[in-house]
């Protein structure tokens, strides 16, 4: 008699290919096992707490080590885990001890991250655990299975919490640290284990209010912080509890780890509302399937497959799972080490954008504890303790701690457009759109009329943070000085409602459309229209002004004119708003002035403002027409004039050609498929020697894990294969012959396009509806140099 292998020895199986071969052989493709050609596999425990491996359902998530010679370690995270004053903690962490112990050193030990379940499977010593965040539920499993009994004990462990991240202290209103900041509380209840953590009758809000003469405007949002409490149950049916801790003995186990937030001035109502919670039946073997549903459902919407035809046949798509001891990868596989920070990339943020707040750029809900050098101490909250390389930072530390930086933000979700993750942007525009009264009733405030300003720093009160020498707006005449970084930016309104554009385009979101993207469009063009004052040619004059954070002191800026110029054509396009905003956003866009150029070399390029000095920072502002307001480019014919501005830019390969910066989107909207490959090559082995997971990026400008670092390359990786505008689709704008490619992206108007490339010829593609593809134009993949970035 044939005898079916348990469910959990076959996604062991899976995960290290033994089964997936088979399916992979046959004609169908299944997305999601696809995906694990790019599974983070790891076949030695972890030193120290540096190693930690990610999973998530959208809301909460947890960083999972396994430390050699000791134990299996949960670091917990939720969404909306905040404190008075808007820093995001965790909700606590769990400890697993099993004896006799799988994790001894010179056992033999396996460690997935298997990206077609959402899950990490660990195999021990022949003892199988599972571990995976559900993501149809608030609770994360722990799965242990054993061919012989063990003894198993699970505890909650507690650190010293601090009073609020060191970068909490620049600029605008802050309250007084506390003598004695709250710490977490443990209960035990029947066999279940509670710990919370209560932030109590205090909040940064009003103070806020205070500061920009906006008290009457409590409403405006009401205050997230006040009595927010956080923190978790624990359970499993298989042990009891036994002291502070829960313990059973056997070949089988399944822990619980339920997570709750809510405002209450009572932890006895938080305590209600999370048992309340776990009462709720729970069927594991089919909630496991569902889970598995789900992710399946969310590899099949799009993917990106390539490898690089000139490695050895050996060599292709072979990934390690780790970066050299000085932060770099070496996979020989240049376009498989793309395609895994691409999909990698898209699943972190699916394992962390469902919950009422957008991800974080600066490290979302996997900031974990990295070693860092002694003299970096300055840099960092909380106590730390000296470990072998270093100190080991805190629990809840966060370099740049509460801040929603909008420069670093919005390459978190311009690739989610593409990538068909519509779900997924929900929480990022709620989040501005939300705040939008508030930005009214301030900048009513400050300037005096009516709109809406948003700049670099919003946080989830409306108020913003180091926004100036003193955090608030400027009021200064023209031609004065900036004194800060943010004194006259504000694109970020512009940016914010060209990605709410480009959604509705993609999906013809009328309810969106109509109730959030008009009204949010209204108030920023309206404060444009205020703001500035037209010359006596009648157009409008943006003075003063600033072209990004790096010339703080200009005069019609590019990046806001081209914003100006793609919102307004848009909007008029697609005859959205009132009769009435039609007759004004006409009349707006006839005194927007041309997007400057300058003469180099005889030659035009894009110009960063009509006027500009005092450079403080190194973006290129003269590139915003290209990206993100797609004014110029290979689709307009004008990718002579972006390459010129390209090789003349203000600033070159920033950040290591990481981070924050942009110029493989740009140089892929050129059509220019060498360097965009070169580039983000370089971007995307660049990993970081703080931790362990080597697609967290590193700390440079930013802090680790660095996400914005692994958007925009997902966004110039999407560029290279499709552009598109309201008349024109290319394929394969800027894509390398020497690399091979299977994808599937998502077009404007529901429109989805799949194609392969191979031996540097277009094998296939397809294109839904099929009205689409007589605006496909065909481009041919471009001969570059042999592993560009080598």
């Amino acid at each position: 008699m044939k005898r079916s292998l348990p469910p959990i020895v076959c996604l062991f199986l899976h995960a290290v290919g033994v089964l997936s071969a088979q399916s992979l052989s046959t004609n169908s493709f299944v997305p999601a096992e696809a995906m694990r050609r790019y599974n983070v596999i790891w076949n030695s425990p972890s030193k120290n707490a540096a190693g930690i491996m990610p999973i998530g359902n959208g809301d909460v998530a947890a960083g999972v080590y396994a430390i050699e010679n000791g134990d299996l370690y949960l670091l917990l995270a939720k969404n909306d885990a905040y404190t008075y004053q808007g820093d995001l903690f965790k909700t606590g962490r769990v400890k697993i001890s099993l004896d006799p112990n799988p994790l001894q050193s010179g056992k033999p030990f396996q460690q997935t991250l298997d990206l077609a379940t959402g899950s990490i499977l660990i195999n021990a010593d022949q003892v199988k655990i599972r571990i995976w965040s559900d993501a149809n539920r608030p609770v994360t499993h722990v799965e242990i299975n054993s061919p012989t009994p063990l003894s198993v004990t699970a505890r909650p462990e507690f650190w010293k919490r601090f009073d609020g991240c060191v970068y909490n202290e620049t600029g605008g209103a802050t309250n007084a640290p506390a003598a004695t900041p709250p710490q977490d509380v443990l209960l035990k209840h029947d066999h279940r284990l509670l710990w919370y953590f209560a932030v109590g009758d205090q909040s940064v809000y009003p103070n806020d209010l205070d500061y920009y003469g906006v008290k009457g405007a409590a409403h405006l949002p009401t205050d997230p912080f006040r009595n927010n409490t956080f923190g978790n149950l624990l359970e499993s049916p298989q042990m009891k509890l036994q002291g502070e801790e829960l313990r059973g003995q056997g070949t089988a186990f399944d822990m619980r780890i339920h997570s709750f937030t809510k405002q209450t001035a009572e932890a006895s109502d938080w305590i209600k509302s999370i048992e309340k919670q776990a009462d709720k039946p729970l069927n594991t073997e089919q909630n496991w399937k569902e889970h598995c549903a789900w992710w399946s459902e969310f590899w099949n919407r799009s993917w990106i497959i390539a490898s690089d035809r000139d490695v050895p046949s050996e060599l292709r798509e072979k990934l390690s799972g780790e970066a050299d001891s000085a932060g770099k990868r070496t996979d020989a596989d240049d376009a498989a080490l793309v395609a895994q920070s691409y999909n990698v990339f898209r699943f972190l943020m699916a394992c962390q954008s469902r919950g009422s707040v957008p991800v974080k750029f600066n490290g979302g809900l996997f900031t974990q504890q990295l070693i860092i050098p002694e003299g970096e101490r300055h840099r960092r909250s909380g106590e730390m303790k000296k470990v072998d390389g270093g100190m080991m930072t805190h629990e809840d530390d966060r370099l740049w701690g509460r801040r929603f930086t909008f420069q670093n933000q919005r390459l978190l979700y311009w690739p989610l457009l593409a990538s068909g993750d519509y779900d997924l942007m929900k929480p990022f525009f709620e989040y501005y759109a939300h705040l939008l009264p508030i930005r009214k009733a301030i900048t009513k405030a400050w300037f005096g009329h009516d709109g809406a300003y948003y700049r670099e720093n919003i946080e989830p009160d409306g108020a913003e943070r180091d926004c100036g020498k003193d955090g608030r707006p400027a009021r200064r005449n023209p031609g004065e000085a900036a004194h800060f970084y943010h004194d006259y930016y504000f694109t970020c309104g512009l940016e914010t409602t060209m990605m709410m554009m480009e959604y509705v385009r993609d999906t013809g979101d009328e309810k969106f459309r109509d109730e959030v993207f008009v009204p949010f469009a209204r108030e920023i063009l309206k404060f444009y229209n205020r703001h500035y004052a037209c010359d006596d040619k009648g157009k409008l004059r943006m003075d003063p002004a600033q072209s990004l954070e790096t010339w703080w002191l200009a005069v019609n800026p590019s990046p806001d004119i081209a914003g100006l110029r793609s919102i307004l054509e848009g909007l008029i396009k697609m005859k959205a708003g009132t009769s009435h905003d039609q007759e004004s956003w006409k009349k707006l866009l006839a005194s927007v002035p041309e997007i400057p150029k300058q003469q180099i070399q005889g030659k035009t390029a894009i110009a960063p403002a009509e006027k500009w000095e005092n450079k403080h920072n190194d973006e290129n502002g003269e590139l915003y027409p290209v990206f993100p307001f797609t004014q110029f480019g290979k689709l307009s014919g004008s990718e002579d004039l972006v390459n010129w501005t390209m090789t003349n830019r203000t600033v070159k390969d920033a950040n290591e050609s990481g981070c924050w910066s942009q110029d493989q989107i740009d140089w892929a909207l050129a059509g220019n498929a060498a360097e965009a490959a070169a580039g983000l090559v370089r971007r995307f082995r660049t990993a970081s020697s703080m931790c362990r997971f080597p697609l967290y990026g590193k700390e440079t400008p930013d802090s680790c894990p660095d996400f914005d670092h692994f958007g925009s390359g997902s966004v110039a990786l999407q560029r290279m294969l499709v552009q598109e505008d309201e008349g024109k689709i290319l394929l394969l704008p800027a894509w390398p012959s020497n690399w091979d490619v299977d994808f599937r992206l998502h077009l404007h108007h529901g429109g989805v396009i799949s194609g392969k490339v191979k031996e540097g010829q277009l094998e296939n593609w397809e294109i839904k509806p099929a009205s689409l593809k007589k605006k496909v134009v065909v481009c041919t993949p471009q001969t570059t140099p042999s592993s560009p970035a080598k």
